[in-house]
């Protein structure tokens, strides 16, 4: 039987929804958009990324007299982002009160680095200072058509493709948690997880991914690729468990592994072995979940999705999952499975730089080499050949050669120029748009600059 209810005290929406049989809590939270808002304000680029026109332009609109307020500079103070406020706002009774749902000295995970419960009672005082003086219960009431729909479109997802007992079959957990799924309409594309333990002792799993595709009447859309992003910030809380359970057996192959992506795991944020081995584990869970739900063809293009993103072993690892979950009697549950994973990075460590080039594009050859001179100013073109097909579209419309193309099989670009005499050069080998060059996976060109000098201009002729 299906259930919807919106319920509004302080306007906190929530609906219960049933997912393949499951009563779940879903729906937007006001302490996460407080706090997304909140560090926005103070500067944090990754909060600053919302995707609804609408609402984006009302938050500036509405917060921005306050950006010099007590609690936004403490908020800088506290040296925290990503998933720092996001664990902090769900540790948090309501947007209202912003009361301890737990005593913060009893919290045993740091919510960041220089976690410390007496400074974060100070941002908190300022913080309730600050709903006040903003009047933030008014802002939510403006917004209430776009929760509603919100919440509305996200019940439709939950009741058609959510399987969240999954989760139970997967990690053969004996005590079920109660799973909250909050979209992050301030967030854009930013994803977070959050593992709660009441004061009752009950667990609770939140699942925060941000709102990053809008159609056209700017509302969220919630597609078949934010259930997987939800089903993946779930795992975290299985995953990261049994990452630090195995932190021993794990940390030397990871660290061999983190120097040969070490730039592009930077890039997304994730600074650490620990956090690049945490995501590995998480993303092959839901490719696990795609494969059973949506099958081997989306399964497929999960995998290419993730090596897009650097994790370039992760076909072998859900191929190692597949045997798992295969395997039940064996393996009863994730942990007894692990000793399995650690094996596996083991083995992929020594042979890492094999993977990576099989997979990562390389330029081979420039017909301008790298570091030249006295290069002919009149040359009007460059021919760069790469180790692989290239994805001869660029992701955007501003993706641009300026009058380039690629070759029919993408493994050669010619991109024109107009060179002056005596000068040096610095070519950026993208798109002119700005964006990288990606394989015909999708798999990204490590960022190139091609650099040389140009001959002088001869002297001019005596007459």
């Amino acid at each position: 039987m299906r259930r919807f209810v919106v319920i509004l005290p302080a306007i906190l929406l929530w609906i219960a929804a049933t997912a393949r049989g499951q009563g779940i809590q879903a729906g937007v939270d006001p302490r996460v958009e407080f706090l997304s808002i909140l560090f926005r304000l103070a500067g944090n680029a990754e909060y600053h990324q919302c995707r609804v026109p609408a609402y984006d332009k009302a938050i500036d609109a509405y917060f921005a007299p306050y950006r010099d307020h007590q609690a936004v500079q403490l908020a800088r103070s506290l040296k925290t982002g990503f998933e720092g406020p996001m664990k902090l706002a769900v540790y948090l009774r309501d947007a209202a009160s912003l009361d301890e749902l737990v005593p913060f000295d009893r919290l045993a995970p740091h919510l960041y680095p220089t976690w410390d419960p007496n400074q974060a009672r100070a941002f908190l005082d300022a913080a309730r200072q600050f709903t006040s003086a903003v009047k933030f219960q008014e802002f939510l009431q403006s917004q209430q058509p776009l929760y509603e729909v919100t919440n509305s479109r996200l019940q439709v997802l939950l009741e058609n493709q959510a399987d969240l007992a999954w989760f139970a079959r997967f990690f053969g957990s004996a005590a079920p948690p109660r799973f909250v799924v909050v979209p992050g309409l301030a967030n854009g594309p930013a994803s977070y997880a959050a593992h709660v333990t009441d004061g009752a002792g009950m667990q609770e799993f939140y699942a925060i991914p941000g709102v990053s595709t809008v159609d056209a009447d700017g509302l969220p859309v919630f597609d078949a690729n934010w259930r997987t992003n939800m089903v993946h910030q779930f795992a975290h809380a299985y995953t990261g468990p049994a990452v630090t359970s195995f932190r021993s057996r794990l940390e030397k192959p990871a660290r061999q592994i983190y120097e040969q992506v070490a730039t592009s795991m930077r890039r997304q944020s994730y600074a650490t072995w620990v956090t690049m081995m945490n995501e590995s584990l998480a993303r092959a869970v839901a490719i696990e979940y795609v494969a059973e739900h949506d099958g081997p063809q989306g399964a497929q293009t999960a995998i290419r999705r993730e090596q897009a993103h650097s994790f370039f072993w992760m076909s072998g690892l859900v191929k190692l999952f597949d045997s798992y979950r295969a395997d039940r009697r064996q393996y009863p549950d994730f942990e007894s499975y692990m000793p399995r994973v650690a094996d596996y990075f083991d083995n992929l460590a020594p042979r890492i730089q094999t993977v990576v080039d099989r997979l990562q594009p390389k330029v081979i050859s420039t017909s301008i080499a790298d570091g030249a001179r006295n290069v002919d100013p009149g040359t009007m073109s460059i021919v760069v050949r790469f180790s692989m097909p290239m994805n001869r579209l660029g992701p955007f419309k501003d993706s641009k050669l300026n009058g380039g193309r690629f070759d029919a099989g993408g493994t050669s670009v010619t991109i024109p120029v107009s060179l002056e005499p005596g000068r040096d050069y610095a070519f950026p080998l993208r798109w002119a748009g700005g964006q990288n060059f990606v394989s015909a996976d999708g798999v990204p060109l490590p960022e190139k600059v091609l650099r040389f000098h140009t001959a002088a201009a001869p002297p001019a002729k005596q007459p």
